[in-house]
């Protein structure tokens, strides 16, 4: 599992890979929100505040448990809210990986059944 954090001003990217069959559970989300504030604190130019970052999280039990969200609560930390139905890909994605983004370049983002579409090279419209 891959867990990002970023933030707008400055642009900073943080990515953490989780060691093999380790469980994303609510420790594993505290643990990783406190190593993410220490980290962007730790820079030399544009120390990063927690709250100052983005956290785009789905609507997973680790994401949402009481301990989770009492400690972001504490840190006056607000996370990104994203609706139920939401699909897997979402628009930041398309913000964050240029490669992509190119590729998803002419697809439709919504598809019939809500999740991703993209056209054929021969699905040309008007043809």
């Amino acid at each position: 599992m891959i867990l990002m954090g970023f933030t707008c001003k400055p642009r900073r990217v943080l990515i953490t890979a989780l060691p093999a069959e380790t469980t994303a559970d609510r420790n594993t989300m505290i643990e990783y929100l406190r190593t993410t504030g220490k980290r962007f604190l730790s820079l030399k130019m544009d120390k990063i505040r927690l709250k100052d970052c983005l956290l785009m999280w789905d609507n997973a039990r680790p994401h949402t448990t009481t301990d989770t969200r009492e400690f972001l609560t504490r840190r006056d930390v607000e996370p990104v809210k994203q609706s139920p139905y939401s699909p897997d890909l979402n628009l930041c994605d398309r913000f964050l990986f240029r490669k992509l983004k190119h590729q998803l370049r002419g697809g439709r983002v919504w598809g019939p059944r809500g999740g991703y579409t993209r056209r054929s090279a021969g699905d040309e419209e008007g043809q």
